[in-house]
């Protein structure tokens, strides 16, 4: 989310809270290691989009989705914890 200033802020990508069970665009809630989440509904949440395969190494190009378009883009990411 982008609420805390020009800063922003969020998860990192191998955090297992980075992979939300259910895509939202909105309200986003941002949960803390301390037990306390933080709620944005009039912010922004960026989130990885998939690339097809064929597209990987070509230069990106802009584009807009439509709602119904969002949740077949959105990457699924996975996080796998080391044995110690």
């Amino acid at each position: 989310h982008t609420s805390s200033g020009a800063e922003g802020s969020g998860q990192a990508l191998s955090s297992p809270g980075s992979c939300l069970e259910s895509f939202r665009t909105a309200p986003f809630i941002e949960c803390h290691g301390r037990g306390t989440c933080n709620y944005y509904a009039n912010s922004y949440s960026f989130w990885l989009a998939t690339v097809e395969t064929t597209e990987m190494f070509r230069k990106p190009e802009s584009e807009t989705l439509k709602a119904g378009e969002l949740r077949t883009r959105i990457s699924r990411c996975q996080v796998c914890m080391k044995k110690t």
